[in-house]
């Protein structure tokens, strides 16, 4: 896909300034914004994850067993 922008002249000097094109500086912005938005969502998954073991974990209790104990059940 090809797309025509018109850049901001600071995006051009940044450009210059690192070395490389204006179109590879635009890439590379764009690819570490996609990234985030995918880091951001997976830390939401595991952070909601973490809060429903919690939750679940509420209330249950072993009655004065150990886990130790329910392993010698087996």
């Amino acid at each position: 896909m090809e797309v025509t922008i018109k850049v901001p002249d600071k995006l051009e000097v940044d450009a210059r300034a690192r070395g490389v094109s204006v179109e590879a500086y635009v890439q590379e912005i764009l690819a570490r914004q996609a990234l985030g938005a995918v880091g951001e969502q997976r830390f939401q998954s595991v952070s909601s994850a973490i809060d429903r073991i919690f939750e679940l974990r509420k209330g249950n209790k072993l009655a004065g067993l150990r886990t130790k104990d329910l392993n010698a059940a087996k």
